[in-house]
Formats: C-alpha cells, structure tokens, sequence
C-alpha cells in the first residue's frame, strides 16, 4: 500500500473510527465458516429499517463490510457471519479472533435490501447468510423462504443451525449457480419479491435468467459482496 492511500485510511480511522470486543468465536467444523458476537457500544440499532454492512478494519488499511445479524437494542450486541473459505484478510483476520479482541469499523450504511410486502425468496451463498438472517430480523413474523447454496460437509450443521424456511442446496460451482436455478424451477415466481446476494457473477447471470420466466418476478434485487 503507498504511503499517501495509508495515511488517508489511517485519518478516516481516527476521525469515524469506533470500537467492539468478541464475546464469542463460533467456528463450523469444517473451518470454513466463523460466527462472532461483539458487543458494539456505540452502535445505534433501534433505527434500522434497512439491512446493514458495518465497515470493519480486517488488517492494516484494509475493511471489509459485515452484516450485523441478530442485534440487541438494549445491550448494543450482534452476531457477525464470515465465510472464511475465500482467501484473503477478511477471512484470515475472522479465523484468528479470540474471546476479549477488539473489533474497529468506521461506520455503518444501509444496503439494497429491505422487508416488502408479498411473498419473499433469497437465493446467496454462504457470504449472504448473515445479510439474510438479518432481513429475517427486520421482517419480524413475515416469512421469508428460499435456498442458500452451501459447501456438502456444512449442509448438515446449517440445517440444525437455522430453523427457518430458508434451505441448504449443495453448492457445485463457485456462487452455486446450478444448484440455486434448479431448487427455483419448481417454485411459482408469480408476485414474489426475490433478493440475491453473494457471489456478483452468480447473482448477474441468476437474475437474468429468472427475468425470463413467463412467472417472473415482481422484482429481482441483486447485492453483490464478491467476485
């Protein structure tokens, strides 16, 4: 990283910078996937209305944007969900976390994706989960259904994890696209609202081809995390 790009992080860090603590490191067995409670102080949580991505400092003058799932008004707490298969500092840093560590981010924005009224399906992979369990929240007794494309030896532990409508489709290519295109063929889409987050080339060519249904969607709305 050149000098000038550092020092410009480092005095957005100083300036928006604020702090959590982990409360609890979760890891799947297959170590390909991390659950972190932290406990954010400064975190305003009552007004949210949208789902949320807080920046969050994963090494020196790098972020990456984490959903915060599972919140607690009163207390300021949530629980991150990192998919650490994909290498690189988020996944690295999410590994490495104990009991007691600091957590820095820079702020808190909305995202895309919000409760509608009608009938709602999500499709990702595992990097959406967070963001769906998030949804989830803000819907409150709305149901939400659909499929997550997940990696064969963590089906199971998904399943007994999340009681929800949302189901566990073996993911055979890199977004699961396969997989998630075959799971909608047997749902009607007629006056759904379908989100799709996760891997961008996936959620590209998956809302192009759910456009050409005859029972497409009232709409299809695409948040990308990676590529």
């Amino acid at each position: 990283m050149n000098i000038i790009k550092q020092k410009a992080l480092s005095l957005i860090e100083n300036a928006f910078g604020k702090s959590g603590r982990v409360l609890a490191v979760r890891a799947w067995e297959s170590a390909g996937f991390v659950e972190i409670d932290v406990h954010f102080p400064e975190m305003v949580m009552s007004g949210w209305e949208k789902v949320q991505h807080a920046k969050i400092k994963v090494g020196e003058g790098v972020y990456r944007d984490y959903t915060p799932a599972g919140w607690d008004n009163e207390t300021h707490t949530c629980t991150l969900y990192v998919d650490t298969m994909h290498n690189g500092p988020g996944s690295t840093w999410a590994s490495s976390l104990q009991v007691g560590d600091p957590i820095t981010y820079v702020g808190v924005s909305n995202t895309f994706h919000k409760p509608l009224s009608g009938k709602m399906i999500v499709l990702g992979d595992m990097s959406a989960l967070g963001h769906y369990l998030a949804l989830q929240q803000l819907a409150a007794g709305q149901s939400i259904s659909g499929a997550i494309a997940v990696d064969e030896e963590d089906m199971a532990e998904f399943e007994s994890t999340f009681r929800w409508n949302v189901k566990a489709v073996k993911k055979n290519d890199a977004g699961g696209l396969a997989s998630l295109l075959q799971w909608t063929q047997d749902i009607d889409l007629t006056n759904t609202e379908v989100f799709i987050a996760g891997h961008i080339p996936t959620g590209i060519q998956l809302r192009k081809e759910l456009k050409k249904r005859k029972d497409q969607p009232n709409s299809v709305r695409v948040q990308g995390f990676w590529s």
